[in-house]
């Protein structure tokens, strides 16, 4: 059975001979080699850019609080035309992921309405990196509180964006999901304000997964974060169908990851039938003081956990800056997790959606 396949089924709660597996890499032929899905980003390179060059509607330096919050509005920033945003995204991805179409699961990536308006308020180089991350300022979130409606009115024209974006995607012949990666959560709880999660960012995402649903795709949902302390967590499950990372608690350490795992068991109760990728903690993946069967302790007790049925084995998030599945260590450990993948039938399906 072909890795495309296989997915779709644990998608429509079939009965399927072995867990799929998504190792996300930045390299799409090692991503296509060592697991069953590959995933694309559809990327406009001028908002790609906000987080290292600072966005248009970023507070200057020297600037007061109040000042700034009284010149950022809508229009301030020339928005391009839909047009271009769609066609310099779609050929981003195509070039990366056509090669890869056929045999293998393909995954759309948008970055979604609320990641995109806070790099839009990025300040540049001051927040650029941590370790090989960026470093969230979120100056979209301290604007959204100062002047509420003007925020509401840059959100909504970047989401008028994203849909646009994910439509084309899920145009697609090759295509069977979109995913749209948009954190509202921390560890801690919501970023945002619960009104804004209801009527913003509840609604937007509906559409989105309306939107690739009536296209005939998967549509799936990329949030960090404790989304337990999120009160649109359950309404977000039902909508999506799928939930990656599942990113509910720190994992950088081989206890801290076994108890997440039972977390995102637990979740199962609030997601109903969305597939979860998750179960394999980058943190630990390349953390060589943990080794190859310490680290399969942890796909294992959330398989014996949560059970084999509407899950894809997947990594939390690509390699670190600088890393790679080419280094021996965290090589052999996704090696592992393969031959746990292979070795687990998923035996009774989920009952599929009318």
């Amino acid at each position: 059975m072909h890795s495309r396949e296989l997915v779709c089924r644990v998608f429509e709660g079939l009965e399927v001979p072995r867990i799929p597996l998504h190792v996300e890499s930045d390299s799409k032929e090692e991503e296509a080699a060592l697991g069953d899905v590959v995933g694309v980003g559809a990327k406009f390179r001028e908002w790609r850019s906000f987080y290292e060059a600072g966005g248009p509607f970023a507070r200057r330096s020297g600037e007061k609080l109040l000042e700034w919050a009284d010149r950022v509005e809508v229009d301030s920033y020339d928005w391009p035309d839909v047009s271009e945003v769609v066609d310099e995204g779609v050929k981003s991805f195509e070039s990366r992921a056509r090669e890869h179409s056929g045999t293998k699961f393909i995954i759309y990536k948008v970055l979604g309405p609320t990641e995109t308006a806070e790099s839009f308020f990025a300040e540049g180089v001051r927040e650029r990196r941590l370790e090989g991350q960026v470093l969230h300022r979120y100056g979209f979130a301290v604007f959204l509180k100062l002047r509420p409606e003007r925020a509401a009115a840059i959100y909504d024209k970047i989401a008028e964006y994203v849909l646009e974006l994910a439509k084309a995607g899920a145009e697609l012949d090759y295509v069977d999901a979109v995913r749209i990666a948009d954190d509202c959560a921390s560890y801690g709880g919501p970023l945002y304000p619960p009104e804004f999660l209801e009527e913003k960012y509840a609604r937007w995402h509906e559409e989105f997964a309306r939107a690739v649903e009536r296209r005939g795709k998967y549509p799936v949902l990329h949030c960090d974060g404790d989304l337990r302390k999120v009160g649109i967590a359950g309404h977000l499950s039902r909508v999506y169908r799928g939930l990656h990372p599942l990113d509910l608690s720190p994992k950088s350490t081989l206890k801290d990851a076994l108890e997440w795992v039972e977390a995102v068991a637990e979740f199962r109760e609030r997601a109903g039938e969305a597939v979860f990728f998750t179960g394999l903690p980058v943190d630990l993946i390349f953390e060589d003081s943990v080794g190859v069967e310490e680290f399969a302790k942890v796909p294992g007790k959330l398989l014996e956990l949560h059970g084999p049925e509407g899950i894809v084995l997947a990594t939390t998030h690509s390699p670190y800056p600088g890393r790679s599945y080419g280094e021996p260590l965290p090589r052999r450990k996704i090696e592992r997790i393969r031959e746990i993948a292979w070795s687990t039938p998923s035996r009774s399906p989920r009952p599929t959606r009318p």
